[in-house]
């Protein structure tokens, strides 16, 4: 297992660098489109505040790299398999989350940045959780029911970052 918890931050790494070069131009051009078609898509549209740059965005992406990078050293420092869990946790809630953006592209009919590197990185994500698969006792299994709910608090916490950056940029 240990030779396998750092490639998950160079899959998440190459994901989002598509996303922080590309996504805040596509979701200024089109994210008023989308929220027409599709206006279940406002609130979780709203993160994407009109105006938004790579810059901010890059700052949401920094957030939870260092957090990813934090995950990935108490796992692999501690062996514990509660630590072990919440990395594996964190590792499927990335992998449903590059699926999530396969599906958003199919929804809007168009490519959306993120699309390439989420086709791209899923098998080798999906491959990672095969090798690295858990046993189930309750110390894993807190630990990935907390790392997956952690993912969720997180990405909460990375939009808060990112429109505050936004914020006191324009000022």
């Amino acid at each position: 297992m240990d030779k396998y918890i750092w490639i998950f931050p160079v899959l998440f790494i190459f994901h989002d660098m598509e996303e922080i070069i590309w996504l805040p131009e596509f979701m200024n051009k089109n994210r008023e489109d989308i929220i027409k078609r599709y206006p279940i898509a406002e609130k979780p549209l709203s993160a994407y505040r009109s105006g938004m740059t790579s810059e901010a965005f890059a700052v949401a992406v920094y957030e939870e790299l260092i957090l990813l990078i934090a995950v990935c050293a108490l796992a692999e420092l501690t062996g514990a398999q509660w630590a072990m869990g919440i990395w594996y946790g964190g590792l499927i809630a990335f992998t449903v989350h590059l699926i999530i953006h396969i599906l958003q592209s199919l929804a809007i009919k168009k490519y959306i940045p993120s699309l390439l590197t989420s086709i791209l990185v899923f098998l080798p994500s999906v491959m990672l959780l095969i090798r690295t698969r858990q046993d189930m006792n309750t110390a894993a299994l807190i630990g990935i029911i907390t790392g997956i709910a952690g993912v969720a608090a997180n990405l909460k916490l990375a939009h808060v970052l990112m429109n505050r950056y936004e914020e006191r940029r324009q000022k």
